[in-house]
């Protein structure tokens, strides 16, 4: 007890390495080669297009302020293409234009003093193009900038493209009251559910026709089935939707690129099933992600299945946003090779500064994925994010896969959280790697939400190496659906609470489906183990065991097997079912299951939170109305007294943290 106390205190004093932890993580994983290595491979690839020394200048086909030039860009691209390529030369001054189409071989050159202002007229965005929208190919409006199977093109030069979108023009179409639009009036929701429908019906794009009363916007940059393409130096404004947008492009260079727009969907850069994209030197503050990677949405993504792969990004600067760096959502054709480094983050509108989202109906596969020397001021939510929950979360059939991320060298001053993972017990997350890294001012214990895997290196958060706690237990531990959420907010941000407890496990079936060895393998250093719910007679040869016989047999085990891997274990007794009878907590055969856990942690001389008797007790006092509050619905709408709601599991995770530190004072400092 004297060598675990001063464990505690040397952690918490910041001058505790813990070798073992790490070294056996990484070996669980596969200690990786320098990844880094491959980036000057994939650089050498990445060659900017030149251009013939040739200037078509917009004026002399027919371009004057305050005029419509459409008609003159579109001529002085056709004349440089006709011409064998070179620059369209766009002079200072405000030059007010529709879409614009790149052909090969042309650089739409954008003079400094210059400033091309995008019509908010939707007809000049007709006639309808092949673009994707939301990673779904359809007929919509022209983006403002767009080119179509083209070689060797560019946007340049150190003046501004201004989309001119506000709440009163593009905006609105996404139909939220706090820019411009009013309940009743037209939005884009009828038009992306019947797109979203067509993509996963497979109608020929042909016949996906949108554009006029559909109100889908377009986007601003998108280069579409190109080879060689390079935007640099330019500011970007106002735009209605993603900025630049290259989709299955090949050789791909973004440089020097400041973009400057907080409209709904306002990421900054989306390369989208490309290959072989670099982004470099550029300035993001935007409504959304700073730079989103994507390869197309659920069914239509899986048709076109090209993945994005091999993308440098470097020096770039990241102010408002929801991810600096974000993989996802579209991400169903999958995400290989991704490198960020010497990037800058800060922003309290900045939510996350490295973003993995997905879910069970976008699947894919996120491999690859690696950070390393960024520096970030403040984020509002977390340092790394990985979410297969957003949005439609578990509600489809195409389970996502992430695997291989590393962060290292990364330093932040301020979050919410370090890590938010949160996974599906059909697919967990794994494969996560930090190292040499510093994050101060966490408020939060970080999230492992059926996650596992996860080393931790030469790490600090506030200033000391972090505790890793285990849950281990049944569907009433997890943060789903028990007290697992309420407890690891009880636990203070240097605790990493690993909640590994799986829905329907017995003290049985959890070590014959090979979960406690990763329980093992993880390294924790307290374990607090819960069974007994499926413990019971009649749940099935491969979970029940006898109360008085192989229940405390497994527990043994347990107790023996976390302690020879180093680890402090803590027995936990079953939390008692809300079933009231006259008044009280009826009895069942949960309290047998308890009364076995007490002995053997006498026996073992184990730490032990008898939370049986303490729900039990605190049931009784509050009675079964307001025990009610604490149910959650089954499908068929009746209530489950087994299952916590939001605000059961905050009631009873405090208990457990409450009574956690009785039991081993040594944890007090780590707890709220």
């Amino acid at each position: 007890m004297q060598n675990r106390r001063n464990f505690i205190k040397l952690s918490l004093a910041g001058t505790l390495a813990l070798p073992a932890l790490s070294e056996l993580s990484t070996l669980a994983i596969g200690a990786p080669e320098d990844v880094w290595a491959q980036v000057p491979q994939i650089l050498r690839r990445i060659k900017p297009p030149t251009f013939a020394k040739r200037d078509f200048a917009i004026t002399k086909f027919g371009a004057a302020p305050g005029n419509d030039c459409t008609e003159a860009f579109r001529k002085a691209i056709a004349a440089c293409k006709k011409a064998g390529g070179g620059r369209v030369l766009v002079p200072p001054g405000v030059w007010q234009t529709g879409a614009i189409h790149l052909l090969s071989n042309v650089n739409l050159h954008v003079s400094e003093g210059a400033t091309i202002k995008f019509s908010q007229d939707t007809k000049q965005y007709l006639p309808l193009v092949f673009t994707r929208w939301e990673g779904v190919e359809l007929m919509n409006y022209s983006p403002f900038i767009y080119a179509f199977e083209q070689r060797n093109i560019a946007i340049t030069g150190k003046g501004t493209l201004d989309g001119q979108a506000d709440c009163a023009n593009w905006w609105p179409w996404k139909g939220r009251t706090n820019c411009g639009w009013k309940a009743g009036e037209p939005s884009q929701q009828k038009a992306r559910d019947l797109l979203i429908e067509m993509g996963e019906k497979n109608t020929p794009v042909s016949e996906r026709k949108f554009g006029e009363g559909s109100y889908l916007r377009p986007n601003f940059i998108q280069p579409y089935r190109c080879q060689n393409v390079l935007i640099e130096g330019v500011t970007i404004l106002n735009s209605p939707m993603w900025e630049i947008h290259p989709v299955l492009c090949r050789n791909v260079t973004v440089i020097g690129v400041r973009i400057n727009s907080h409209g709904p969907n306002n990421d900054g850069c989306d390369p989208e099933s490309c290959t072989d994209v670099l982004i470099k030197d550029c300035y993001f503050d935007t409504g959304d992600d700073c730079i989103a990677i994507k390869s197309g949405r659920n069914g239509d993504g899986r048709r076109v299945n090209v993945p994005t792969e091999n993308v440098i990004i470097q020096n770039c600067e990241m102010k408002d946003g929801h991810g600096g760096v974000t993989i996802g959502s579209e991400i169903s054709g999958s995400v290989r090779n991704v490198f960020a480094e010497n990037c800058r983050m800060d922003s309290p509108h900045l939510e996350r500064a490295l973003r993995l989202k997905t879910n069970a109906v976008r699947g894919g596969t996120l491999e690859n994925i690696h950070m390393r020397n960024v520096q970030i001021g403040q984020v509002s939510d977390s340092i790394v994010s990985v979410d297969f929950t957003y949005e439609e979360g578990a509600a489809g059939s195409f389970m996502p896969t992430v695997r291989n991320v590393s962060v290292r060298d990364v330093t932040s001053k301020k979050s919410n959280y370090a890590l938010y993972l949160r996974g599906f017990e059909k697919a967990p997350i794994t494969d996560i790697r930090l190292e040499n890294c510093s994050f101060e001012s966490v408020a939060k214990s970080s999230v492992y939400e059926y996650a596992h895997g996860i080393s931790l290196k030469s790490v600090k958060l506030n200033g000391v190496e972090p505790v890793r706690i285990a849950l281990v237990g049944d569907s009433t531990v997890t943060e789903g659906s028990g007290w697992g959420t309420g407890f690891r907010e009880q636990c203070r941000a240097q605790v990493e609470c690993l909640n590994l407890a799986r829905n329907g496990r017995s003290s049985r079936s959890f070590i014959a489906e090979g979960h406690w060895q990763k329980v093992l393998a993880d390294r924790p250093a307290y374990v607090l183990l819960q069974f007994g719910h499926n413990d019971q007679p009649g749940k099935g040869v491969e979970r029940e065991t006898d109360a008085k016989t192989t229940y405390k047999e497994f527990l043994r085990r347990y107790v023996d097997e976390a302690r020879a891997a180093g680890a402090k274990p803590i027995l936990v007794t079953s939390l008692a079912r809300r079933n009231f009878k006259d008044g009280l907590i009826a009895p069942d055969i949960l309290t047998t299951y308890a009364a076995a856990a007490r002995e053997v942690a006498a026996e073992k001389q184990t730490p032990l939170i008898d939370l049986s008797a303490l729900s039990i007790e605190l049931l009784n006092k509050l009675g079964a109305t307001t025990a009610a509050e604490f149910d959650v619905k089954n499908k068929d709408g009746s209530p489950d007294r087994t299952h916590l709601s939001r605000k059961g599991s905050a009631t009873f995770g405090k208990l457990v943290a409450k009574e956690l530190v009785k039991a081993v004072p040594e944890l007090t400092a780590l707890f709220q």
